[in-house]
């Protein structure tokens, strides 16, 4: 019993190294290459590709702008989109009086739906906000008992919370005096009051 043992793993090795003695021998020859021929690579090397991206960011054009202190917009904050501030007195400029109805419509149309966005999505921020306050109110700290001993003295979680959903409701607030103005604005321009839906 204890021959089979041993008997048959060393079958087993023994068929294996056949084969793959079989494989090298059915496999095609390859010579060396001879001194004029180049050497055939199947790939590069990571010194050849270190060499070609070298060169590629060689010949790729620099960027030549040097920001400075002198040419950084020294107010307000620098955003990649685009000033927030300088979109809204576009939209906020009436349309030319030579400008045809349906131009007058469009600006409208565009003008009262940004200030809608607006107002839904500082409304959304308000509901996101009123619900991380009611998870605040709820909040216990098992694994930290002074922040809990503190949260219970000072409320400062809820309190800051409190000063964002305040300051978000006044936002709020003024989106729709603004939708109130432009519809008055709307009126007072003479355009059609189905423009501001």
């Amino acid at each position: 019993m204890r021959k089979a043992i041993f008997i048959v793993p060393a079958l087993v090795l023994l068929t294996a190294y056949g084969v793959a003695a079989q494989n090298n021998q059915n496999a095609p020859a390859q010579s060396p290459p001879t001194p004029g021929e180049p050497a055939k690579q199947s790939q590069p090397s990571i010194a050849d590709a270190a060499r070609k991206a070298r060169e590629a960011k060689k010949s790729e054009p620099k960027n030549t702008k040097v920001f400075t202190n002198d040419n950084i917009p020294g107010s307000g904050d620098v955003n990649v989109v685009g000033n927030e501030a300088q979109g809204q007195n576009a939209a906020a400029a009436p349309p030319p009086a030579q400008a045809t109805l349906a131009e007058q419509e469009q600006y409208w149309r565009e003008r009262f739906a940004k200030a809608r966005a607006k107002l839904a999505r500082d409304q959304a921020e308000l509901d996101v906000m009123q619900r991380e306050m009611d998870r605040l109110q709820l909040q216990y700290y098992p694994n930290d008992p002074q922040k809990q001993l503190i949260q219970s003295v000072t409320r400062s979680d809820i309190n800051n919370q409190q000063s964002k959903i305040e300051k978000k409701k006044a936002d709020i607030a003024a989106d729709q005096a603004d939708l109130s103005n432009m519809e008055d604005e709307l009126r007072h321009s003479g355009g059609d009051p189905g423009w501001a839906r």
